[in-house]
C-alpha cells in the first residue's frame, strides 16, 4: 500500500491519529530525521515537561544454567556443567546482597534480575528469592524476560497470569523485555529453539499489563 509521504507528515504534525498501515509506510519511508522530528513532537504532547529520566540500576545475573540453546549465547551452562573452566552457577544470597549494597551505595534505586531456563529451579526459589531481597533493600526490582516468565508457569504447572500474581506478590515490581531478540517464530526456531515463541513471549507482556504491572514492552 502506497501513501503520500507528506500527508503522512502532516497528519502527524496535526495530531491525528495514523493506522497501522500508514505507520508501517511512515516507518519503511519517512527521511530518518523527520521520522524522529515527528516522534519527539508526539511525545512532547504528552510529556510536554523538558524532563529526561533515567535509572541508576545493576544488572544480576541469578543462574547461568539454561536449557534453551541459543546459538548466539556465550554466557549459559547446560544442566550438570561444573568444571574448573566451564561451571554453572546459581548465585548465593550473600553475594546477591553484596551486589545490591554496592548498586545502592552508587545511589542506584532498581536492579534487574536475570539468568535462564534453569530446570533446577522452582517457583519457590524465585519467591523466596524476591522476598529475602524486599525485606532486606528498599529497591525496585525490575526482573525476569517473558521467556523465563514462561518457563516458570509450565514448569509450575500454572497459567502466566497465576504466575505474574505470584511473583508480584513475592516482590516482583516491573518486567524487562529480554529473550525477545527477533520476535519471528521462523528465526526463533533456528537461532533459540528451546526458548518460547513469539505469541507466549507477547502474552506475558499482556497479562503483566492487565494486572498493572509495568514492562519495557
Amino acid at each position: 500500500m502506497k501513501f503520500d509521504i507528506e500527508k503522512l507528515y502532516e497528519k502527524v504534525r496535526s495530531d491525528q491519529r495514523i493506522n497501522i498501515d500508514e505507520g508501517l509506510y511512515l516507518y519503511n519511508n519517512a527521511e530518518f530525521l523527520m521520522l524522529a522530528s515527528l516522534a519527539d513532537s508526539k511525545r512532547y504532547k504528552f510529556n510536554p515537561e523538558k524532563n529526561i529520566t533515567y535509572v541508576i540500576d545493576r544488572n544480576i545475573n541469578y543462574t547461568n544454567i539454561c536449557v534453551s540453546g541459543c546459538k548466539f549465547c556465550a554466557f549459559y551452562k547446560k544442566p550438570g556443567t561444573n568444571t574448573k573452566t566451564n561451571k554453572g552457577y546459581v548465585i548465593s544470597k550473600k553475594a546477591l546482597f553484596e551486589k545490591i549494597e554496592e548498586t545502592l551505595e552508587l545511589k542506584g534505586t532498581q536492579i534487574l534480575l536475570q539468568g535462564g531456563m534453569n530446570p533446577e529451579l522452582k517457583l519457590a526459589y524465585y519467591t523466596d528469592l524476591l522476598k529475602s531481597i524486599k525485606e532486606n533493600f528498599d529497591i525496585h526490582i525490575h526482573g525476569f524476560s517473558p521467556t523465563e516468565i514462561n518457563y516458570i508457569a509450565e514448569k509450575s504447572n500454572l497459567s502466566v497470569k497465576e504466575t505474574i500474581i505470584i511473583l508480584k506478590q513475592a516482590g516482583l515490581d516491573s518486567i524487562p523485555g529480554g529473550g525477545a531478540e527477533i520476535l519471528c517464530d521462523e528465526i526463533r526456531k533456528k537461532v533459540s529453539p528451546d526458548k518460547c515463541m513469539s505469541e507466549p513471549w507477547l502474552n506475558v507482556m499482556e497479562q503483566a499489563h492487565a494486572l498493572g504491572m509495568r514492562t519495557t514492552a
